[in-house]
């Protein structure tokens, strides 16, 4: 008989960590993710018969290297990267060094994964006879997978519920598929649903409301950027960042990283504003434009489809 569980990283899965699920049937033991801890892994290490992944960012393979003997399945969008060299490349381009700093020092990572299968979201990860089912959840990341551990528990990984997010900072992401994902996970057919970052099973109507308040973090985020935006100048990116707009804080050790994927996150933000006709852009960025009913609209939309 198969059983799932969660498997908590320190301080409950909050960012540098992240949860992780051991899933058991007899003989066959899989963890899903591997960023609960250097020493919850060495802890188990020794029952893990296979390791699935939802996707390669640092805080979710950080534990890998004392798994990399077991066979691993890993999204099939991870294949063309072998070091860390090019996953920094790929998730902070022009601070890619930074990125792997980051990666090292704070996260512990050692190696990048090489899987034995590389599996298509949306597919199932069989093992054995043990069925995993994976949906695929691209805003945050094009390999970005949700997994549903068993009947009625979907684990919706980095659409994490926590206040640091929404997280869309790589320049694959997309902040309006990150809020079809949440769209598509509030119509899952799951009675509970786990994050990677937050230690609580929600279920039921809770788990409604957190997935419709994390929703419109977005439309907050650019009520945001709208507000700081100067009204008679045009400002960029990076003249927003370190002020607390999206990140209060920037964790010690990792700043220029952390201003990197503000800016990043900005970035992303600041054409969707033009879209709704609340910013106006220049040669040296955006300038606020008027007044912006528009952001009061999609609030609206959002509210209607997750209702």
């Amino acid at each position: 008989m198969t059983s799932a569980r969660l498997l908590l990283g320190p301080n409950g899965g909050r960012f540098p960590f992240s949860n992780c699920i051991l899933i058991e049937n007899g003989s066959t033991v899989i963890l899903v993710d591997t960023g609960c801890s250097h020493d919850t892994i060495a802890r188990i290490r020794g029952k893990v018969t296979h390791v699935v992944l939802t996707h390669h960012h640092p805080d979710h393979i950080s534990g890998y290297s004392l798994l990399q003997d077991k066979p691993t399945y890993s999204p099939i969008q991870e294949k063309p990267y072998v070091t860390l060299e090019d996953l920094g490349k790929r998730y902070a381009t022009t601070h890619y060094r930074e990125w792997m700093m980051m990666a090292t020092t704070l996260m512990g990572v050692k190696v990048v994964p090489r899987a034995s299968e590389y599996y298509r979201p949306g597919e199932d990860v069989c093992i054995r006879g043990t069925c995993i089912k994976t949906i695929p959840a691209p805003g945050h990341l094009l390999s970005h997978t949700l997994i549903e551990p068993d009947a009625k528990w979907l684990h919706i990984t980095d659409i994490d519920l926590t206040g640091f997010g929404p997280w869309y900072a790589n320049p694959e992401a997309n902040p309006l598929q990150f809020l079809a994902d949440i769209e598509k996970a509030y119509h899952y057919e799951a009675k509970c649903y786990t994050t990677s970052h937050k230690p609580d099973k929600y279920c039921g109507d809770e788990a409604r409301e957190r997935l419709r308040r994390y929703a419109l973090r977005l439309v907050e985020s650019l009520e945001t950027i709208y507000n700081a935006l100067p009204a008679n100048d045009y400002t960029d990116e990076w003249n927003l960042t370190g002020k607390g707009l999206l990140y209060r804080r920037y964790l010690p050790g990792a700043e220029d990283i952390m201003r990197y994927f503000e800016a990043a996150l900005i970035r992303k933000l600041l054409p969707i504003l033009h879209t709704l006709g609340c910013a106006e852009p220049g040669l040296m960025g955006y300038r606020r434009r008027g007044e912006c009913s528009s952001l009061s609209r999609l609030r609206d939309g959002i509210l209607s489809r997750l209702s």
